[in-house]
């Protein structure tokens, strides 16, 4: 889905049932692919059932006033009090024999409507709760909005427009291939007018996104074009698609500041946020800023992308498996990379090295990723 306003419209329509055969494919494959949505549309459902207990109860309630206006009070106590012959049960009494389970089980329904409706809602509020402990680390900027017609080509111009107009959101990216191609996440480059790429030393490169996968939170970006930026023959890391192991040491490059920051731990369990089997969950302690950045293993091969990191819980952090990555850059259209190809880097260079000096290399492959939007 393009917009969260067609993500909610299609939910709506899901829940009535008034989704066409390919949108129903198309809307259950989204929500197979992006826990979040799933989790959004399970809320839906929730809130839709509770509204419609809500909606049986008042038209019970309305058939037990209409029922009871509609019987003459006075009459009923009359006959009450009207001495009958113990076999022969009449009025009211033959009414309340005859109808006695009927009437039970309709108060049944009702109880159990009213606590149905009450344990739904607190369901739809605890997924709500739930659902806000889920955050995405993008760092959001301090910036001066302005119009980007003032950022030229040459660098010395960039530096200085980014010192005056700093840009609104931050992540991290990194090399998918020596020619200029890079990954972050969608949720970084979403609605952006312009893109900037910033090296560890400083020196700035306009980016262009020519792609994005709203399901695993993946873009691609190219900077290739730039002509300031330098192609490389190889990059030193590997690209590892295999299943990491539980306990794996693992570790990860960022910029939740202004320089590039260094993050250390173990792979704590093979599935992400709610049991997303396209992710990881990691023990390392990151902060906005670190969507995007590589998470690799040991031996200097990148095993995902972090993503995301659960509020309430400290040092549960999220990253995307290379497996969909490599999925989202088979599924870019050729005339998005103008008939190439990106090439991935299969030959590791880091595996023999110290951590000191696998961390040199890398970070000169990591990128701080600005991101600028125009008025709203």
């Amino acid at each position: 889905m393009e917009s969260e306003g067609q993500f909610r419209d299609w939910a709506d329509r899901w829940v009535r049932d008034e989704l066409t055969p390919d949108e129903r494919r198309h809307f259950d494959a989204a929500c197979q692919a992006d826990p979040l949505l799933a989790q959004k549309v399970r809320e839906q459902q929730q809130l839709a059932d509770a509204m419609r207990l809500v909606d049986r109860r008042n038209a019970f309630r309305q058939q037990l006033e209409q029922i009871h206006q509609s019987m003459d009070m006075d009459a009923v106590r009359a006959e009450l009090e009207t001495p009958v012959e113990p076999l022969k049960p009449t009025g009211i009494r033959a009414l309340w024999q005859t109808y006695r389970t009927t009437l039970a089980v309709a108060a049944s329904v009702a109880v159990f409507s009213t606590f149905a409706t009450l344990s739904l809602y607190k369901s739809y509020q605890s997924s709500q709760q739930q659902s806000q402990q889920y955050s995405m680390l993008r760092r959001d900027l301090n910036a001066i909005r302005q119009s980007q017609n003032a950022i030229l080509n040459d660098i010395s111009a960039r530096q200085r427009a980014l010192q005056l107009n700093p840009g609104q959101v931050a992540g991290t990216g990194f090399l998918l291939s020596p020619d200029g191609y890079l990954v972050t996440n969608t949720h970084i480059v979403r609605d952006a007018d312009s893109v900037y790429v910033q090296s560890v030393k400083g020196d700035i490169y306009k980016a262009k996104v020519v792609y994005t996968d709203q399901n695993y939170d993946l873009a691609i970006l190219e900077v290739g074009n730039d002509t300031t930026f330098r192609r490389r023959n190889t990059l030193p890391y590997a690209f590892s698609a295999v299943s990491s192991d539980l306990g794996e040491r693992v570790y990860t490059l960022g910029f939740p500041r202004d320089e590039v920051v260094y993050g250390e731990g173990y792979l704590s369990s093979r599935t992400g946020y709610r049991g997303d089997t396209t992710a990881y969950q990691v023990a390392i302690s990151v902060n906005p800023g670190n969507s995007g950045g590589p998470l690799l293993d040991e031996r200097g091969n990148v095993i995902g992308i972090v993503s995301g990191k659960q509020t309430l819980t400290e040092g549960a952090t999220f990253a995307i498996k290379t497996d969909y990555l490599l999925r989202a850059i088979a599924a870019i259209p050729t005339d998005s990379l103008k008939g190439s190809s990106i090439r991935i880097n299969n030959k590791n260079t880091l595996a023999r090295l110290s951590r000191k000096e696998q961390i040199k290399r890398l970070q000169e492959c990591v990128f701080m990723v600005k991101v600028f939007k125009g008025e709203k």
